[in-house]
């Protein structure tokens, strides 16, 4: 029976009281009671309910720089009709794409982009959610729009098949992610009477062939859909900025009672998809992933009502916990697993849930899964026989208490979404909105053995996954993901042992209640700071040949939370592939030993991280002041005196092993970032490199590399909270004689260095090693502004937003082509900035090169077009960008702080001033001496293309012969299925096609019947073409492509004029492009000069 009928239903009924709008007069009620909140929020909150049903919780956060809004609806895919599955998720693309007050399909992201603003959505089994964030100046705006598709969506016919695209391509990227894969597995091995087992992305299958197979029309099916469903009755709203309350209340009541209420439209009392039928089986599945990994399932009810007591803290704590005595480290000592994970998946507020435990398997552990599963129940055995202990609950409920009183503020739209999860549970009083899930402050004897008696033999099946299965046939496939797997019941004496009362595993105990000795000892200072005005002021205590030491007082924290970390130059780490990979295992197990010997400071609500950067050992503390130093120097201490033993060493080589091996699957995008690393910087080492010397890895090998880790050191440590000067002094003392170091002096001292680019526009190419993989991916990267002029510092950041905000704009307004696309500032280049812009899809790079070098030349062109008005508005709105990203930058910027000389904070006000003094004059001149190839003297560009096996690659004779542009040309037609065509035929067609065809407009006859011609050459020599929506897709990259060919052939012109380094003796050819390819980089690397990087520009794309 689900314990949770039991709950009775809060009252949301005699603590509102009437109100009207100031402004508008329309009515709503109030919530007047008392709301519990953290101690130190200085947020001001207001709960209301519109007379449609709408819940609004309006947040005013005074110190915000920018606005946001998040609003879910509780319908998602399980309301999918059955013959038109993914229906919730084109519902929830379309519904942006043009409204009766706002006809413009693309007029809702456009305003957002032109703010400098960002907007998402997302639809799941039972929730979809809309949400955006923009500068507090355009807030009223954005919130008109993002109402104006809710109450008056008009589902142009014209969209429909744009969006499916959207959707289809949205699926497609989910193809190689193990997760999804599992998922649909799990539903496809579920009831399928339940709306679990649909197929929740949608694709043009389930969408577009089965409305035709079924006689439906899209467009009366999605007005239905939102008829039935879309009511403010199941909907939850958020808005948050720094306007008044007032000001927000009348916002949320004049732009959102116009959505008509149909009542409660959500489908209740599911049932659990996962029946009995389905218990007591072992699903062996295939992963793309080379990591392997052990799923224990128990099918649970729903526990959303006991938010106040819930038992799962208690029963996660004990089952999840990583000391001696605990699962995890017996599995670990065994060689059989390198982590586990322990927790409670949810799927309706009063439907069904799941208990999980996933095990991070070795090779051994695949063969021992069914002696993992005795060490499990063994353990779940005894944690029932002791009973629920209230110790164990107090030591949570102080954890979360303290958690929640000193949580930070975060950026705008993360509180939207937070509050928004928060009031959408039924079961939460209006008076916990806030606090649901964060405290647990009611001990349920009664509730944790209930659900304990859930975790049984008889109630669970298990999901192994692996790339290889030795003894198992997968010969079943789930249809969607193409999963292999098989199913095979547990054997049933394993049952009955696993069931046995006498079921026992030595190693393992429970926890016992500490003794207050037995706790991190506290520090010596008795007088911590507590000075308001100290707040945010960076002091350098000391700086000699041994280490830096600075200190930030934090006076604006009540409470005695500190943080101090230590950054460790350590020269052996970065001297070679084999070095590094040690470093990084050494990092590992260190981790995994202070997980065990010190998960009293966990308890004690403290953290610790141990990690290997490029050149550093980083370690950070954080928590309560008074016992961070004590801590710090514990973990020191172990790091300096650290004994590896052989099963520990070969768990960890192992699990390298597979983090190596499954680099080749990463996604395109990724991997184009990977080796751009590798050609830009020294010392990067590619994970194949790294994966060989791996292999070479003896345990003695890695004993002497620990012993002589820390034999020549420089640290950095930056100790922030409420300390003195006395303080800091002794814990970096104390670091020193544990380290016992001899000073690595700056000529010894290990130092990031990377490539000094000489100009030149430069191409590395590779195929994707993952053979089925179906998307490409291209990253082109523009050296532009110099990092030591604060002027092209603040015009580097502008652009960066700039071209970040209208490439999305651009690409969902010109041609909705499904690719996934980034921009980002790199800082890790030596002494320049560079522009990245990262593009994946499902066409190949070159024509996505092309594609963007055509947005850019738009921009430019919308940049030179701007009004002084138009530019200034830009320019605040950035400038609010900035000042939020700076909210929350009190506890995330703390690495840069160590390795920089100045505060990042001061840094950042400093950058906005500037930006605020920049002209429209001088930002177009940036743009045209770095962007511009026509005028830039010292252009410099790298271009990375990762291509898909399943999209034309050219050979490397075909890139040194034909442009860019017949290039993408030609993969175009041969994705769309024309693949007896002539690469020379297409080169030729061109070249008359660019004389006789001076002025091609977009979708013109002339382009068709050039494409047409083109096309008809290969007709009788391939009948193979796709057909459907993804022909449809390909004829539109086709047409796109023409106009880059011939229309666009005098906007790109030629790289051959820019630079004067000849890479002919490098063995690198040049393209009729002049852009010169790189074959191999370390050649190319030879022919550039070194530099070094600042060590707070490391922050990069790690290769490993």
């Amino acid at each position: 029976m689900d314990i949770c009928q039991n709950h009775p239903l809060p009252d949301w009924t005699s603590g509102f009281e009437h109100r009207r709008a100031l402004a508008s007069q329309l009515p709503y009620e109030e919530y007047t009671g008392p709301m519990e909140q953290p101690a130190y929020d200085s947020n001001k909150y207001r709960l209301i309910r519109l007379l449609n049903n709408l819940v609004v919780m309006c947040v005013q956060d005074v110190g915000a720089k920018a606005s946001a809004a998040a609003l879910s609806v509780n319908v998602g895919s399980s309301m999918d009709p059955m013959e038109l599955q993914g229906l919730a998720h084109l519902l929830e693309h379309m519904l942006p794409r043009g409204t009766e007050k706002f006809p413009g399909v693309d007029e809702y992201h456009s305003y957002i982009s032109r703010h400098d603003g960002n907007c998402n959505a997302s639809t799941n089994f039972s929730r979809t959610r809309f949400y955006f964030g923009i500068p507090s100046n355009a807030f009223e705006g954005a919130l008109d729009r993002f109402s104006s598709f809710l109450t008056s969506p008009v589902f142009s016919r014209d969209c429909i098949d744009r969006e499916l695209c959207a959707v289809d391509t949205e699926f497609k990227g989910l193809l190689n992610s193990d997760t999804w894969r599992l998922q649909h597995l799990e539903s496809k091995l579920s009831e399928q009477s339940h709306p679990r087992s649909k197929f929740t992305p949608g694709n043009m299958d389930t969408l577009q062939q089965s409305a035709k197979d079924h006689g439906l029309d899209l467009q009366e099916e999605l007005i239905k859909f939102y008829n039935k469903y879309y009511s403010p009755d199941i909907m939850k709203l958020v808005v948050c900025g720094n306007h008044a309350l007032d000001q927000l209340v009348e916002w949320s009541v004049s732009k959102f009672s116009a959505i008509k209420s149909k009542g409660d439209s959500v489908q209740r009392d599911l049932g659990h998809p996962v029946s009995a039928e389905f218990l007591g089986k072992v699903v062996h599945y295939e992963t793309l992933d080379d990591k392997d990994v052990m799923i224990m399932r128990f099918p649970i009810p729903s526990v959303s009502a006991m938010y106040r007591s819930y038992p799962f803290y208690y029963i996660n704590h004990f089952i999840g916990h990583k000391e001696q005595g605990s699962i995890t480290a017996h599995l670990k000592r065994q060689g059989w697993a390198t982590a586990m994970l322990v927790s409670t998946n949810f799927g309706k507020e009063d439907g069904f849930c799941e208990f999980s435990i996933t095990i991070k398997v070795t090779q051994k552990g695949l063969n021992h899964y069914e002696d993992i599963m005795r060490v499990v129940f063994a353990y779940v055995r005894m944690l029932v026989d002791s009973g629920p202990q209230e110790w164990v609950h107090h030591e949570i409920s102080s954890q979360l208490q303290s958690r929640f009183d000193s949580k930070k503020k975060s950026k705008a739209v993360s509180q939207a979404l937070s509050y928004m999860y928060l009031i959408f549970n039924k079961y939460v009083a209006p008076e916990h909105i806030l606090s649901k899930g964060s405290l647990c402050d009611r001990f349920d004897y009664n509730a944790i053995q209930h659900f304990l008696g859930f975790i049984n033999p008889g109630n669970f099946r298990v999901f192994i996954g692996a790339t290889k299965h030795l003894s198992v046939d997968c010969s079943e496939v789930e249809p969607y993901f193409g999963t292999a797997y098989h199913v095979l019941s547990l054997p049933a004496d394993l049952l009955r042992d696993l069931a046995s009362n006498d079921v026992s595993v030595d190693g393992l105990y429970l926890p016992v209640k500490p003794e207050p000795t037995q706790a991190i000892a506290a520090t010596k200072s008795s007088n911590i700071l507590d000075n308001d005005a100290l707040a945010f002021k960076h002091t350098l205590l000391k700086l000699n040949d041994n280490f830096e030491l600075w200190l930030r007082c934090d006076g604006w924290s009540r409470k005695a939370d500190g943080r101090i970390t230590l950054s460790i130059n350590v020269p052996a780490i970065s001297s070679s592939p084999q070095n590094h990979v040690m470093s990084l295992m050494y990092c590992d197990m260190l981790k995994n030993k202070l997980s065990n010997d010190l998960d009293s400071a966990e308890h004690a609500g403290l953290k610790f991280g141990v990690d290997a950067a490029e050149s550093t050992i980083e370690i950070h503390v954080e928590g309560s002041s008074n016992k961070l130093i004590g801590l710090l120097i514990a973990i020191v201490e172990e790091a300096k005196a650290f004994k590896v033993a052989d099963a520990q060493f070969l768990a960890c080589k192992d699990h390298h092993a597979s983090i190596l091996a499954d680099m080749d699957n990463r996604a395109p995008i990724e991997l184009c970032r990977m080796n751009m690393a590798c050609i830009t910087k020294s010392n990067q080492w590619h994970y194949k490199l790294v994966a060989s010397e791996l292999a070479k890895l003896t345990s003695d090998g890695m004993q002497a590399h620990v012993d002589s880790l820390f034999d020549v050191t420089f640290f950095k440590m930056c100790v922030m909270g409420k300390y003195n000067e006395e303080d800091a002094l002794d814990v970096a003392d104390s670091v020193q004689y544990v380290l016992n170091s001899s000073p690595a002096l700056e000529y010894r001292a290990a130092k990031p260095r990377c490539f000094d680019i000489k100009p030149g526009y430069y191409l590395y190419q590779m195929q994707m090693p993952n053979s089925d993989c179906v998307t490409s991916a291209a990253e082109c990267t523009i050296y532009c502004g110099w990092q030591m002029d604060d002027t092209e510092t603040a015009m580097s950041l502008i652009l960066q937003e700039y071209v970040r905000a209208n490439l999305i704009a651009l690409l969902c307004a010109k041609h909705q082509l499904g690719f996934k696309a980034r921009v980002s500032l790199l800082t890790n280049l030596g002494n320049r900035y560079a522009l990245c812009l990262q593009i994946e899809g499902k066409s190949n790079p070159m024509f996505m090169t092309m594609y963007v070098n055509r947005l850019l030349h738009e921009m430019q062109q919308q940049l030179v077009d701007m009004t002084e008005e138009e530019f200034e508005d830009r320019i605040e709105s950035f400038t609010s960008v900035l000042e939020e990203q700076n909210t929350g930058a009190r506890g995330g910027k703390h690495k840069e702080q160590v390795r920089s000389v100045a505060s990042a904070l001061d840094v950042s006000k400093q950058q906005i001033d500037i930006v605020q003094s920049v002209t429209k004059r001088q930002l177009v001149e940036f743009w045209n001496k770095h962007f511009l190839p026509s005028a830039a003297l010292e252009y410099t560009r790298i271009d990375v293309q990762m291509w898909s096996a399943k999209t034309w690659k050219p050979a490397e004779s075909e890139f040194e012969n034909y442009s860019a542009k017949t290039l993408a040309l030609f993969g175009c037609l041969h994705n769309e299925g024309f693949d007896a065509l002539d690469i020379g035929r297409v080169d030729e067609f061109i070249t008359v096609s660019i004389a006789a065809h001076k002025e091609l407009s977009e979708n013109s006859k002339d382009a068709e019947s050039l494409i047409a011609e083109l096309k008809s050459t290969s007709m009788s020599a391939s009948g193979a073409k796709c057909t459907g929506g993804e022909g449809a897709k390909h004829a539109i990259y086709t047409g796109i492509a023409l106009e880059l060919a011939i229309k666009d052939h005098k906007t790109f012109g030629n790289y051959a004029h820019i630079g004067c380094t000849d890479f002919t003796t490098a063995g690198m050819a040049k393209t009729p492009d002049g852009i010169w390819l790189v074959t191999d980089h370390q050649r190319f690397q030879a022919m550039q000069r070194l530099c070094s990087l600042e060590a707070s520009d490391v922050a990069g794309a790690q290769v490993y």
